[in-house]
């Protein structure tokens, strides 16, 4: 009787050492404490329904209570804290996020899953979804930051100056990164761009272009569009006979859009480096500006001019959205320069217009500065190898090293070139 009353026992706690930690696992227990606690009182029950000879009893009885109490103190030191964390609300991470990629980050359910798998949760209320330059504008105000978790701005000058900003108000960046790659593309109307292509001022990419599989139809040398742009040419000289006003480009307004400020910083750039004694017979090509040198942090009253009458001929959307297209399709002016992400989702959505590469171009880096540890492990997301597949379907999945990258210019000098004001 007392052998089978030993193989139950032994049977019986077997069980409890595979069963336990699993059960403690559910509630929250991390593996090793669970396996720890449970091994332990599943040998203190052995030894407590073991029959033991009278002369070891008492002491094997002691064994046994004593590994129950190691166990609850195990439970109480570190199991209940883990229960109690596993049991509280994922954390409610807060910040900014510039207009385009905030569906991506707060709508699309497979980032929304990942974030869950990071006890982490973000909602409509917890970010708020505002351009870099509004984000800039509201950091360096007297509005509260103690609660920011992260922003997630444009361009690294962008973030560079939010994060000059945070640091004067006390507030320490953890972390500066890059994260998806957007550069800036010129959209066209198709129309345009086959007379254009026939005028020689686009190139047709030929079947085989690696850029073809990325949405591409046409390049052009960026040096001869800022040459046209700011030169006294007109839309006839391209073979563009349909357009009447002054040469200009539809982009978005850089007091108010990172998209706005890299178009007009990309064209302002080449103006500076376009040589004052070049002949008024040709427009000027990659080929004659053999080095670029970054933008004064000072504008001279020349490139200003030169800047002021570019605006004065162009159309300015209020964001890098879907009114770009809006104004494409008013037919005034033929090309935006916009982010390659927009540009392709413009293009797929309309057969009328066409995407053109340029050959010189500056790249949206998607600047990612976290102020805490919910911050940072939403950062440790965005660079997961899971996330840019998602990214992927919101346009961005740009080739690489397909143009020259003109380097990133100091904030002050693109303040100084675009007249922007942070006080406003």
């Amino acid at each position: 009787m007392k052998r089978k009353q030993k193989r139950i026992s032994r049977i019986i706690c077997s069980i409890l050492a595979l069963v336990l930690p699993i059960a403690l696992n559910l509630l929250g227990l991390n593996w090793i404490s669970a396996i720890a606690i449970g091994v332990i009182i599943a040998i203190a029950l052995l030894i407590l329904t073991s029959s033991l000879s009278s002369r070891i009893q008492n002491f094997s009885t002691w064994i046994g209570y004593s590994l129950i109490a190691a166990a609850t103190i195990l439970m109480i030191v570190f199991g209940v804290p883990q229960i109690t964390e596993q049991l509280q609300p994922p954390k409610l991470v807060y910040g900014y996020v510039g207009g385009e990629r905030y569906e991506l980050l707060v709508r699309d359910l497979s980032v929304q899953e990942l974030i869950k798998e990071a006890d982490l949760q973000i909602s409509e209320g917890s970010v708020i979804k505002k351009g870099s330059i509004s984000q800039l504008k509201t950091l360096s105000s007297n509005s509260d930051i103690e609660n920011i978790d992260f922003i997630w701005t444009g361009d690294a000058p962008i973030a560079a100056a939010g994060k000059e900003i945070m640091e004067a108000r006390g507030k320490k960046v953890l972390f500066n990164e890059a994260t998806l790659s957007d550069p800036l593309v010129l959209v066209m109307d198709r129309v345009a761009a086959e007379a254009a292509s026939e005028r020689n001022f686009l190139t047709q990419l030929i079947p085989g272009d690696s850029l073809q599989d990325s949405g591409f139809e046409y390049k052009i040398d960026t040096v001869s569009l800022a040459d046209f742009l700011g030169g006294n040419w007109t839309w006839k000289d391209i073979g563009l006979n349909r357009y009447i006003s002054p040469p200009g480009v539809i982009m978005s307004d850089a007091r108010k859009s990172n998209g706005g400020l890299m178009a007009e910083t990309l064209l302002g750039t080449i103006f500076y480096n376009i040589n004052e004694s070049s002949s008024n017979n040709r427009l000027l090509t990659s080929k004659d500006i053999p080095q670029f040198q970054p933008l004064p942090k000072k504008s001279d009253a020349k490139l200003s001019e030169k800047m002021e009458q570019l605006r004065l001929h162009s159309g300015f959307a209020e964001s890098t959205s879907s009114k770009i297209q809006t104004q494409l399709e008013e037919g005034g002016i033929p090309w935006s320069l916009t982010y390659y992400s927009l540009g392709k989702k413009i293009v797929g959505d309309h057969n009328n217009f066409a995407l053109v590469a340029l050959s010189q171009t500056l790249i949206n880096s998607n600047q990612f500065l976290s102020f805490s540890e919910s911050g940072t492990k939403l950062l440790k997301i965005l660079q997961s190898d899971k996330f840019p597949e998602i990214a992927r379907e919101y346009g961005y999945d740009s080739p690489q090293g397909s143009w020259s990258i003109l380097p990133d210019q100091s904030f002050e000098a693109i303040k100084n070139l675009t007249g922007l004001n942070l006080d406003n």
